[in-house]
């Protein structure tokens, strides 16, 4: 099961992630470079995700009717694809975001 999803992360859902990932580590060295108290800076960040997920949302719903046969032969609903990706990618930002503050707070 879990070889099919990273079959169908890596074949169709590539510029998604490249895109969250892009903004993920955009803001880590924003965040890196003025510091980790800025509250606006985090709501800009999570404003920033929200688009990402947005604009990922829309070009794979342009392609999701060639691809729909394809996920439902698989056994995996687009909801619950992209909300796996959408999960892991808040968790991956926030263990990024404490990783850096770690990083920096002991150097």
């Amino acid at each position: 099961m879990l070889k099919k999803k990273i079959f169908i992360y890596a074949q169709h859902f590539k510029f998604a992630i490249a895109l969250i990932l892009f903004v993920s580590l955009y803001f880590i060295l924003i965040f890196w470079s003025k510091g980790y108290n800025h509250y606006p800076l985090y709501m800009l960040a999570l404003f920033f995700k929200a688009i990402a997920y947005g604009l990922s949302l829309l070009v794979e719903k342009t392609f999701f009717e060639a691809r729909a046969y394809h996920y439902r032969n698989l056994g995996f609903g687009y909801r619950r694809l992209f909300g796996t990706l959408f999960w892991l990618d808040l968790l991956l930002f926030v263990c990024m975001i404490l990783f850096s503050y770690l990083c920096k707070s002991f150097t």
